[in-house]
């Protein structure tokens, strides 16, 4: 493509046809035109959500589904792995994880914003005593 028909990355067309921001890496930019990871065309994709939509309460009941199976494997390992073998009093445990993905919150969805929930990750540290 023509740099005249580029297009901003996010925005509708083929991954081909992507203009990656000014100064950005060559990295940052294969990885845009190459459509890979959740930035590529993430604009055009979330802009037809609205809260309220049986599309936006699939998402919704999808991505929880997906945190409590998540949750559940966290108890399983702790359960079947510490427990089981009398490892609890010995071991100490640290779960960090990813930030989630807005559902709707603040007008937004995904992870693509400056807001507290989208810079904020948890981090859960347990031991004996």
């Amino acid at each position: 493509a023509s740099s005249a028909a580029a297009r901003p990355c996010g925005s509708s067309g083929s991954a081909a046809e992507c203009r990656p921001p000014k100064g950005a890496s060559p990295a940052f930019a294969a990885h845009l035109r190459d459509g890979e990871g959740e930035l590529r065309d993430f604009g055009a994709r979330m802009a037809t959500l609205r809260p309220g939509s049986s599309r936006a309460a699939a998402l919704a009941a999808a991505y929880s589904a997906a945190a409590s199976f998540a949750d559940a494997q966290v108890g399983r390992v702790l359960r079947e792995g510490l427990d089981a073998h009398n490892l609890t009093a010995s071991t100490l445990v640290a779960l960090c994880g990813d930030h989630g993905f807005k559902l709707g919150h603040g007008g937004s969805w995904g992870k693509h914003t400056l807001l507290r929930a989208d810079t904020r990750v948890p981090l859960v540290v347990a031991g004996p005593g």
